[in-house]
C-alpha cells in the first residue's frame, strides 16, 4: 500500500495537471469503490465542478472541487488503497484494464484504476478529520509524538502505525524510522524516554522527507502501466526498481548485512505484519 511518500508525491504530480479544469463528466465501471454514497449521487454533485487544486493528508488525497455558484470548495475523497493508482491520459485513449472510475477534464481524463477494488472515491470526510498529526507539515512537534504514543503499553511500531495517531505511516516506513532512531520495534511506547522521542521526530520528518525527494527523482510518465517495482512507483527509467530498493535501510533485506553496524538484518512478526530490524542498532 503506498504510504505517505508515495501520495505526497502523487499529489505533486497530480495537482499542475488537473488544477483549473472543469470536471465535465464522472464515469464510474465499479460501483464498490464508491461508498457510503450511490453513485448516481456522486456523479450529480461533483459534475460541472471545477477543481481548485490536489491536497493530501495522510494516506488520503482529495481534489477541492467548486460549483460555478458557490465560493467554498468542497473535498472529493480518494484512497489508494493496496493497488490503486491515479493518472492522467487523453480522454481519446484506450481505457486501461481495471478501470474503476473516469474523471473526463475536457481533452484529458483522470484515471482511477484499483486492480483490487479496495480503493475509495467518497464526499465523506469523517475518515480524514479522524486522522492523527501529518508528520511532513511545520505543525508537527516533538510534543506532538510524544502526546501521541508517549503514554501506550503498545510496541511503539504497531502505535506509529496507527492512523490516528500519526496520519501516513505504514509498515513500510514505520521499520525505516525505527532504524534510523535507534528503537526497537517490540519496545513499549511508554518506555521511550524524551532523548528517544527527539530521535524518532527527527527521524520521522527526515525519512519521509528524503523519500519524497526520491520519488520526485523517478520517471512517472508511465505512473498507469502495468510493469514497475511493486512498491507503488512505475516507470520506464532504467534501474528504477534497484535504486527502489535501495533507499530502504532495512525494509525488504531481511538475511542482508545492516548499513551501519553489519548485523544481519531480521524479520519477524509484529502485529500481523513483517517487521525488519537490526538487532545490534535497535537493542530494546
Amino acid at each position: 500500500m503506498p504510504e505517505l511518500p508515495e501520495v505526497e508525491v502523487l499529489r505533486r504530480y497530480l495537482d499542475p495537471l488537473v488544477s483549473g479544469k472543469r470536471l465535465c463528466e464522472l464515469r464510474v465501471f465499479k460501483s464498490r469503490v464508491v461508498r457510503p454514497e450511490s453513485s448516481g449521487k456522486l456523479i450529480a454533485t461533483v459534475k460541472g465542478c471545477r477543481v481548485k487544486g490536489v491536497e493530501r493528508r495522510g494516506k488520503f488525497l482529495w481534489l477541492n472541487l467548486v460549483k460555478s455558484r458557490l465560493r467554498t470548495p468542497f473535498p472529493l475523497v480518494i484512497h489508494l488503497g493496496m493497488t490503486g493508482r491515479l493518472f492522467v491520459q487523453p480522454s481519446a485513449a484506450e481505457l486501461p484494464r481495471h478501470v474503476t472510475a473516469v474523471f473526463r477534464l475536457g481533452r484529458e481524463s483522470l484515471i482511477f484504476k484499483d486492480t483490487r477494488l479496495f480503493g475509495r472515491i467518497t464526499l465523506e470526510t469523517d475518515s480524514i478529520e479522524q486522522l492523527g498529526p501529518d508528520p511532513i507539515t511545520d505543525e508537527f512537534l516533538v510534543s506532538d509524538l510524544q502526546s501521541a504514543i508517549g503514554k501506550s503499553a503498545q510496541p511503539v511500531k504497531v502505535r506509529l502505525m496507527n492512523q490516528r495517531v500519526l496520519a501516513g505511516l505504514g509498515n513500510i516506513y514505520a521499520c525505516e524510522v525505527l532504524h534510523r532512531a535507534g528503537i526497537s520495534p517490540f519496545m513499549k511506547s511508554s518506555d521511550l524516554r524524551l532523548a528517544k522521542f527527539k530521535e524518532l521526530h527527527e527521524a520521522i520528518v527526515s525519512t519521509l522527507a528524503r523519500q519524497v525527494e526520491f520519488g520526485m527523482s523517478l520517471d512517472l510518465d508511465f505512473i498507469g502501466e502495468t510493469t514497475g517495482d511493486g512498491l507503488f512507483y512505475f516507470g520506464s527509467r532504467h534501474g528504477q526498481a534497484r535504486k527502489s530498493k535501495e533507499r530502504f535501510r532495512v525494509y525488504g533485506r531481511a538475511g542482508e548485512p545492516c548499513g551501519i553496524c553489519s548485523s544481519i538484518i531480521k524479520r519477524a512478526e509484529l502485529g500481523k505484519r513483517g517487521t525488519f530490524f537490526c538487532v545490534k542498532c535497535q537493542k530494546e
